[in-house]
């Protein structure tokens, strides 16, 4: 429950007996706020870590390219001999927006 009353809001929770109208609940609050500030930044720590690694292994770090380079080659001759970017998309199985780009691209 939030209760607002003009210049302070307080919170109360009932199933963890947080009430921060009172100093022992707003250190509580506090506590608990710094833990899940604590775990996202061991998040951030450990996502960096495991790109960096897959960096000094020499694997590919994000996400995978639609179109390896024949696709990408059928793609730009199909676009040159006049083909609708739509058909080009449904004939590869991609996005339009993924044609358009490899065709920016050559």
């Amino acid at each position: 429950m939030v209760k607002f009353d003009g210049e302070s809001a307080w919170l109360r929770s009932l199933r963890e007996g947080i009430d921060t109208s009172t100093a022992a609940g707003r250190m509580v609050a506090g506590v608990l706020a710094s833990l899940a500030e604590l775990e996202l930044e061991l998040g951030r720590e450990r996502r960096s870590a495991a790109r960096d690694a897959r960096r000094a292994r020499g694997q590919h770090v994000g996400r995978p390219k639609a179109l390896d380079a024949q696709k990408t080659a059928r793609a730009r001759r199909m676009h040159a001999a006049g083909e609708p970017v739509k058909t080009i998309a449904a004939t590869l199985g991609v996005s339009a927006a993924t044609v358009y780009r490899a065709v920016a691209e050559g």
